[in-house]
């Protein structure tokens, strides 16, 4: 469990953000928030594994352009 302090006008508009977005509580919003926020982190991590394959499957390689 996670314990956080929060200054009174941040806790005041997490509460408002979860009462107007439906969550039981500020509880449920912020583990949607972090769960989304881990599930883009992890996309993205997955995105540029592709392009940097992609980059050493194409046979160039960027640093023999410059040496003369």
């Amino acid at each position: 469990m996670i314990q956080l302090q929060l200054p009174d006008e941040m806790q005041a508009r997490l509460e408002a953000r979860a009462r107007d977005s439906d969550y039981a509580d500020v509880a449920d919003y912020l583990r949607d928030l972090i769960s989304a926020q881990l599930d883009d982190s992890r996309e993205m991590t997955l995105e540029l594994a592709k392009a940097l394959e992609e980059g050493e499957a194409s046979g160039i390689d960027p640093r023999k352009r410059w040496i003369k």
